[in-house]
């Protein structure tokens, strides 16, 4: 199998980039989510949704977005096929360090991450596209489809997924980087899983807000 020749480093250091980027838009989506919950009948979520999609900028940005996500599931997978082809034995000695196992562990969480993004894309982003049936209006479709309880916990689920990849590949980032050491490497660590746990605890508000009737 012959695949482009890219250095591995130049690769793993634009899935940082992107993971970084990605990582941004995440928080900036969850703490605009969590307007769903103002008892306002949905006017601030609406007119927001309705902002993004109808400015230019927003929908360049939106292009912009998806390429990213793109880019940064391809890359990750042609690294896991160029690192796998550079040792088709494996190791003598099974590798236990810290890093080994993050980077094993971050191939299958982004593979269930890909299932839960189509997952989520088919009940929201498809329907704006007009791809599939439903409601445009975003705030009706979240608590129509929140009440619904396999739903409900699929997301919530899907949330533990967004965790876990998040909060090894904010450290990864740092580590490509080389920024993570003896040093800083702890504070590294706790910035990350502090910065996953916010994100993902904001979109488990939205769900477990909407399911309660909060």
């Amino acid at each position: 199998m012959n695949l482009p020749k890219i250095h591995s480093i130049s690769k793993k250091i634009l899935v940082a980039l992107l993971g970084a980027f990605l990582s941004i838009f995440l928080l900036f989506h969850a703490c605009a989510n969590l307007c769903i919950l103002r008892h306002d009948g949905g006017a601030w979520y609406n007119a927001f949704c309705d902002f993004m999609g109808t400015n230019y900028v927003i929908k360049a940005f939106e292009i912009i977005l998806f390429g990213a996500l793109l880019l940064h599931i391809v890359l990750t997978i042609w690294l896991a096929i160029t690192n796998k082809m550079a040792r088709p034995k494996g190791y003598h000695k099974p590798q236990r360090s810290k890093t080994h196992t993050g980077s094993k562990l971050q191939v299958w969480t982004g593979i269930l991450l890909l299932a839960g993004l189509i997952a989520h894309f088919m009940d929201f982003y498809f329907v704006k596209l007009g791809w599939v049936d439903g409601n445009l209006n975003f705030y009706e479709q979240a608590h129509e489809k929140f009440q619904i309880p396999h739903i409900a916990i699929s997301y919530l689920i899907f949330f533990v997924v967004v965790w876990f990849h998040m909060r090894h590949g904010f450290a990864a980032i740092f580590q490509t980087f080389g920024l993570y050491n003896y040093k800083y490497g702890k504070a590294i660590e706790i910035t990350g899983v502090i910065f996953a746990t916010v994100v993902c605890l904001m979109f488990t508000a939205v769900v477990v807000g909407i399911y309660f009737g909060l």
